[in-house]
């Protein structure tokens, strides 16, 4: 995986597997991949895994069962899939009005968009 500068790695990873989650990849109440596993594969420290499964398990995508693993909540999907939309729609309508357009603008081109 390449990592952008502009946002803390642990932060990519957690992202990467939020859209894990949201995409069907990974399954309501799977196991993740171990730390040392997540280690490997995304070629970065143990600590920084550790730092990711911390800030998904303090969001609720996850739950940690010690001795065990961490899994996928069951209630994550929903949540994370709102959230996400949400987010991608903020970012959206945030970019227009830094184009100058107006509300009414902005609906026009999203119905474009979609009828297109």
């Amino acid at each position: 995986m390449e990592f952008r500068n502009e946002q803390p790695i642990y932060l990519q990873i957690a992202q990467k597997i939020k859209e894990q989650i949201v995409n069907g990849s990974l399954g309501s109440d799977e196991k993740l991949p171990s730390v040392r596993e997540c280690s490997v594969l995304y070629e970065v420290s143990a600590l920084t895994i550790q730092r990711a499964m911390q800030y998904l398990e303090s969001e609720g995508v996850i739950s940690s069962r010690k001795g065990v693993g961490n899994f996928v909540r069951k209630e994550s999907l929903e949540l994370l899939r709102h959230r996400m939309v949400r987010m991608q729609v903020q970012e959206f309508v945030q970019a227009m009005k830094n184009c100058g357009c107006g509300p009414d603008e902005i609906l026009a081109l999203v119905r474009e968009e979609l009828s297109g």
